[in-house]
């Protein structure tokens, strides 16, 4: 009897063992399955899903609200007056934050007469979420700039995956048409969330149409997962010196790993877990492959904060007001990967101008002078990614569990050569 039983058991071992894979297969699947609501935010059913046309809201603090403490940051400007351009996938008029925030725009899709107030991709609809989102009951979701005007240039359908590259995207002759309709329409700042590996002399006498119109240009500097190049190094728009180049940081004021680092890199700002709005829905937390795109929306509603308080300067003052206020290290240097830092808005509309600041002057130049900062100016801190303990734990429990499914293969192996044999 005790034989069998040590027979029974031996066969029952391999599917004992298998089971016990699937289930732990189960649980890491579970894990390290794509969360599409904030991890800050401590959301429903309703929001994990964000799906165009059910209303989901998001209730609790966006963690980069704490981190530029919005309320003291709105007593002081909130972007009255200032019109931003948003060159993207158009813009969605049916989210209730946009509904009285869209202005006329354009499109140059074909036989599209929506004038810019349309959006089957998100991308626009979110990236004019983070600028400029209207309060509304509840929600906890707010733009950078709430009073701001948002002109929609609509310059794509959406992005595709085809043969491992992303179609589907704008030209640089399209974005730069749209940079000048914007300019000769009033826009104060123009938001472009893309770039582009060339160099193209159209786009720059675009930027410099803007400049001399008043429009300040804040551009991404790349993304690794929607380029069709990996590789750090310059990028368009983004590079050229009128243009200010946006890279993006985790919760933890760390690069996102999609983002593409280079001299055209000016400042960091979040782009990664963050929350804004959908076409035809409400709110959504975003955390996924578009890291500089939302980064470039939130450095564009500080320019609309800082359009809106200091009208009489030139987009290249705005843009110094930016770039010396940045939260760094060491005040008189810029790297590849952060530029001059992290963001700081209060900070920037605090602080006076004069060729005795730290860091880079209205040419863009260094100056090794002690900065005249304001004393009220925020310091930014790091926000924990609530979920880091669990990710670890997830990890450990993926390396588990291929061991012991290695291990039942080679058991079932062994016991299959030994019956042969």
């Amino acid at each position: 009897m005790s034989g069998n039983c040590a027979t029974s058991s031996r066969r029952r071992l391999p599917h004992i063992i298998a089971a016990i894979c699937a289930c732990l297969c189960t649980v890491v699947v579970i894990g390290l399955a794509p969360q599409t609501a904030m991890p800050t935010a401590q959301a429903d059913e309703g929001q994990r899903q964000c799906q165009a046309g059910i209303e989901n809201y998001i209730t609790d603090t966006p963690w980069t609200n704490t981190l530029f403490n919005v309320e003291a940051l709105h007593q002081q400007s909130t972007g009255k007056g200032v019109t931003v351009a948003i060159i993207d996938s158009g813009v969605s008029t049916e989210n209730p934050h946009l509904a009285d925030a869209v202005v006329e725009g354009k499109s140059y899709i074909p036989d599209d007469d929506s004038k810019g107030r349309k959006d089957v991709y998100s991308h626009g609809t979110i990236v004019a979420g983070i600028i400029g989102a209207r309060r509304i009951k509840g929600s906890s979701v707010v733009g950078l700039a709430p009073d701001a005007k948002i002109m929609p240039i609509r310059v794509f359908k959406a992005l595709r995956e085809e043969n491992g590259q992303t179609t589907g995207n704008a030209d640089l002759f399209t974005l730069a048409d749209g940079v000048r309709y914007a300019a000769d329409h009033g826009a104060q700042v123009i938001s472009i969330s893309m770039s582009d590996t060339h160099d193209l002399p159209a786009m720059q006498d675009a930027v410099k149409y803007a400049d001399k119109h008043g429009a300040l240009v804040v551009a991404s500097a790349g993304n690794r997962l929607t380029s069709s190049s990996t590789v750090d190094g310059m990028r368009y728009p983004a590079a050229y010196p009128e243009v200010v180049g946006v890279s993006a940081v985790t919760m933890e004021l760390t690069s996102t790993e999609d983002a593409i680092h280079g001299t055209q890199v000016d400042v960091v700002a979040p782009g990664a877990n963050v929350a804004s709005t959908i076409p035809n829905g409400v709110d959504c937390g975003f955390n996924d492959g578009s890291s500089t795109s939302y980064a470039t929306a939130f450095v564009s509603g500080q320019a609309a904060l800082i359009a809106e308080r200091y009208p009489d300067e030139t987009p290249a003052q705005w843009k110094q007001r930016i770039l010396t206020t940045a939260n760094r290290s060491h005040p008189d240097e810029r790297d590849d990967e952060y530029g001059w830092g992290v963001i700081d808005p209060i900070a920037s509309l605090n602080v006076a101008l004069s060729d005795n600041l730290r860091g880079p002057n209205i040419n863009g130049q260094t100056t090794q002078l002690q900065a005249d900062r304001p004393t009220d100016s925020i310091t930014l801190a790091p926000q924990h990614d609530p979920n880091a303990l669990a990710k670890r734990i997830i990890m450990l429990m993926t390396i588990i569990t291929v061991v012991i499914c290695a291990t039942a293969w080679l058991h079932t192996l062994r016991r299959r050569e030994d019956s042969d044999s």
